[in-house]
């Protein structure tokens, strides 16, 4: 088992993809910019001399269905589950709203604690604004975890500054 190999075990998800492009603004599409920041991710795992197994759910444009996303966090028996995404506002129009989000199960102090974690970590790291954690029991991904899970909306898409941010390699290797 990855548990007998590992000390740790982490599934990374990166949103979207295939014919799912997610938030699209100004010919970007969320699939691209949040599968970049899963690659700057796994760059840095690479470097490391940690002995974590990382798995991820996509490492191409590829679009895994939303069952076989979780059940590689759970049939891993993963310690954690990250879910890499980018927001925009309900109206998909451009506006100031910024920031950054976790989602998280409810049903679960694990997910929650480690949603925060990651909530500090990225708005530290990026600068960006504690848009504070969101309850995503309505996520099958998030409802049908059996690992703790995070899924980080790392900016929005609908916002200028943040879109030309979320397009540079700079600003997704520290997301």
């Amino acid at each position: 088992t990855p548990q007998e190999v590992y000390d740790k075990v982490v599934v990374i998800d990166a949103g979207h993809g295939g014919r799912a492009p997610g938030a699209t603004k100004q010919g970007v599409n969320e699939k691209d910019i949040d599968l970049a920041i899963v690659l700057e991710l796994k760059k840095i795992f690479e470097e490391s001399d940690e002995n974590i197994g990382v798995y991820f759910t996509r490492t191409d444009d590829s679009n895994p269905t939303f069952d076989q996303r979780v059940q590689l966090a759970n049939k891993s028996g993963a310690n954690l589950f990250i879910s890499i995404h980018n927001n925009s506002t309900r109206s998909g129009r451009m506006s100031s709203t910024n920031g950054t989000q976790v989602m998280y199960d409810e049903r679960s102090e694990a997910s929650r604690q480690f949603a925060q974690i990651c909530l500090e970590e990225v708005t530290e790291g990026l600068g960006s604004r504690n848009k504070g954690l969101v309850e995503g029991d309505t996520i099958y991904i998030i409802r049908t975890s059996e690992v703790p899970v995070a899924l980080i909306e790392v900016g929005f898409m609908t916002n200028q500054k943040e879109l030309d941010l979320l397009r540079t390699e700079d600003y997704q290797r520290q997301a």
